[in-house]
Formats: C-alpha cells, sequence, structure tokens
C-alpha cells in the first residue's frame, strides 16, 4: 500500500505545478475583444519570427546548392491545413465570441510548432556547429 502512494506523489505533483509554469496568454483583459486583439498581435509576432526563420532557410538552402527543396511550395501546404484546420476550431466554437480566442490559439500553436520544424530541418547542424538561429 506504501508502495502506491509512492507511486501516485509523483502524479500528484504535475497536476499540481504544471499550471504554475503554463503561460497563458492574453488572459484578464477585461474582454473578450480585447483579449481576442492581443491574440492577435501574437499571432502577428509568431508569424513574423516563423518568415525570418523561413527566410534563413531558403538562404542556407540556396547557399548549400539545395535546388530539389522547395520551401515555399510546402510552406503554402503548411499555411493551407493552418487555415482549414483553425477553421474547423472556428466553426466548432461559433457558439460565442470565445471563437476568435480559439482560432487564434490555433493559429498561434501551429505557428509556433511551424517555426521550430523550419529551426529543426533547416537551421541546426548534425555536429557541433551553432544553429544559425537560436531554438525558437
Amino acid at each position: 500500500m506504501k508502495s502506491m502512494h509512492l507511486a501516485i506523489l509523483p502524479l500528484f505533483y504535475l497536476m499540481v505545478t504544471a499550471p504554475a509554469h503554463a503561460e497563458v496568454l492574453c488572459a484578464d483583459m477585461g474582454t473578450t475583444q480585447k483579449e481576442t486583439l492581443c491574440m492577435t498581435g501574437e499571432v502577428d509576432k509568431a508569424n513574423k519570427k516563423l518568415a525570418s526563420y523561413l527566410q534563413t532557410a531558403k538562404s542556407r538552402l540556396q547557399k548549400e546548392g539545395q535546388n530539389k527543396i522547395n520551401l515555399e511550395s510546402t510552406q503554402k501546404a503548411w499555411e493551407d491545413y493552418r487555415s482549414a484546420h483553425c477553421g474547423d476550431v472556428y466553426t466548432f466554437w461559433a457558439g460565442g465570441s470565445i471563437r476568435h480566442r480559439q482560432m487564434a490559439q490555433c493559429q498561434l500553436d501551429l505557428t509556433l510548432s511551424r517555426t521550430r520544424d523550419v529551426w529543426q530541418a533547416y537551421l541546426t547542424f548534425a555536429d557541433s556547429t551553432p544553429p544559425l538561429l537560436p531554438a525558437p
């Protein structure tokens, strides 16, 4: 019985401490409209960062003669996916004004993930060479 309590203790600790570590953007803005505007600003910042990472990746690919990799077409496919998926999120939450925030959160999450993917795939090296840009 005592060993079972010891096994549950780490799970309890994670449940209690995890929310304290999670960052909630644009919370407590007072109104849904202000929260949505704030989230839109966060999405814009994430899009600009992604564009910067993509440009650096394209430059590396060009310098290294990687002509078979077409980052523009894969980026377009990803943008189409993000639009469709986050559009579905917007539709799912259509019962209230929260849908705007939910869609913006979807766009933000996917954009941050895409930036990380671009960084990992094209801006890092297999050896100890430092990455071309810092980890997003």
